[in-house]
């Protein structure tokens, strides 16, 4: 049986700040109830409507580039509204992240309830470190996440 919870860190461990999804998602996946899922996941838009299907919360997490101050962190709620067309231009995932979600909602296989929550990134060149600045807001991020739960 899946959880009925699930956080999704997206993104690419060899691409600097990419990694934000991904980094957090090991960092969680410790930390949080048993009842909660962490996985992560490239940000290809059918494989993501897969992974939460029949799940009743869903958390998205991903580096992005819209042209806000590095580290300031995003929060969506994507059952209410898509992501800003600022991120589907510029997140170096989030074209596959909007599709997904408005493909879904479309299909009506959105979970109950859909976060997203995206940071500002700097360095998005082949690294395999986050950003000094990157680090500082994840770690408030993963606190965030944790008090929500």
């Amino acid at each position: 049986m899946k959880a009925q919870k699930l956080i999704i860190g997206i993104g690419n461990r060899f691409r600097g700040d990419d990694a934000l999804g991904c980094l957090l998602a090991d960092a969680l996946r410790a930390r949080v109830p048993q009842d909660v899922e962490v996985i992560e996941h490239n940000g290809e838009p059918a494989s993501l409507i897969d992974c939460w299907q029949e799940r009743q919360s869903v958390i998205l997490i991903d580096a992005v580039s819209s042209g806000a101050e590095a580290g300031t962190i995003h929060a969506i709620d994507l059952q209410a509204r898509g992501l800003p067309e600022q991120f589907r231009s510029f997140s170096t995932h989030a074209f596959g992240i909007a599709e997904a979600v408005e493909l879904a909602r479309v299909l009506n296989k959105l979970p109950a309830r859909i976060g997203f929550y995206g940071i500002e990134g700097s360095c998005f060149s082949a690294a395999t470190e986050l950003s000094p600045v990157l680090q500082s807001a994840a770690r408030i991020l993963q606190q965030r996440i944790l008090d929500d739960l």
